[in-house]
């Protein structure tokens, strides 16, 4: 799969929520996208991350509580997992993808990754002390409401939901002010949304959440799609040293994605 397989998406806006067309997020797709990842030296990685300097890290350990279970529902490969733990936050991952799931526990049985589905999560009611999600729910076509009344079920009263969809945002919300994306819905296959921090806080409070804070994350990400001069130079000359300079920036005006924090009022 492509590095950037997302620049063959076609976009469309409408009712202030953005969608990407080009193919379906079904488990073949997770398998195919997570499964060159997988391997010893990528867990060894993420247990060394210093989150502390990472832009979502340091944003997870300061919304965590401390004590209790954690869980990240959709974990792909288990990277966060993996990381978190390593930070000292006792934190186990799902994923739907059972080839994948499979493929972990044989690379790396240690790390609780087990299957299961966000939309039915085989534990009690009140488990949690947070629940992680990251790009996972923006890919149910129908809307993520019912991963988000799944999430509110599980953690304990006061626990956090820690969570980031796409973002529609001021850049993408000004190309599509400008008529830049398709006019009409696309007829290739459904792939994700995008949400404006007042879409998504909607429909986190509507089930119940109270939100605490947003923040935009991943402004390089968002200007390599979105910007085609910006991807044209970083092609040809960008570096690390460019990507810290972006964040320091622009970082938490605009980015790829969203991170809402909120929590199950206790």
């Amino acid at each position: 799969m492509s590095k950037f397989y997302w620049l063959a998406h076609r976009r469309y806006v409408e009712n202030n929520r953005m969608r990407w067309h080009a193919e379906t997020a079904d488990e073949a797709f997770w398998l195919g996208y997570w499964q060159s990842h997988v391997n010893v030296a990528y867990f060894e990685r993420a247990e060394k991350t210093d989150l502390g300097m990472d832009e979502l890290g340091a944003l997870l350990l300061k919304a965590m509580p401390a004590d209790g279970r954690h869980l990240e529902a959709g974990c792909g490969a288990g990277y966060w997992v993996a990381a978190l733990r390593a930070a000292g936050r006792n934190v186990e991952g799902i994923e739907y993808s059972r080839p994948l799931v499979e493929l972990v526990n044989a690379v790396y049985p240690q790390l609780p990754v087990g299957y299961g589905d966000a939309l039915a999560i085989d534990c009690p009611d009140n488990t949690y002390a947070s629940y992680l999600s990251f790009g996972v729910v923006e890919h149910r076509r129908e809307g993520p409401e019912p991963f988000l009344a799944e999430a509110f079920r599980v953690l304990r009263p006061g626990g956090r939901i820690l969570i980031t969809v796409p973002y529609l945002g001021r850049v993408r919300g000004l190309k599509a002010r400008l008529g830049v994306y398709e006019s009409h819905p696309p007829t290739q296959p459904f792939f994700q949304y995008g949400f404006s921090a007042g879409d998504f806080g909607a429909l986190l409070r509507d089930a119940g959440f109270e939100i605490e804070y947003t923040r935009p994350l991943s402004i390089h990400r968002l200007l390599l799609e979105e910007i085609g001069p910006y991807r044209w130079l970083y092609d040809r000359i960008g570096s690390a040293a460019w990507r810290a300079a972006v964040h320091r920036l622009l970082g938490g005006r605009d980015g790829h994605m969203l991170l809402t924090v909120g929590h199950k009022p206790a």
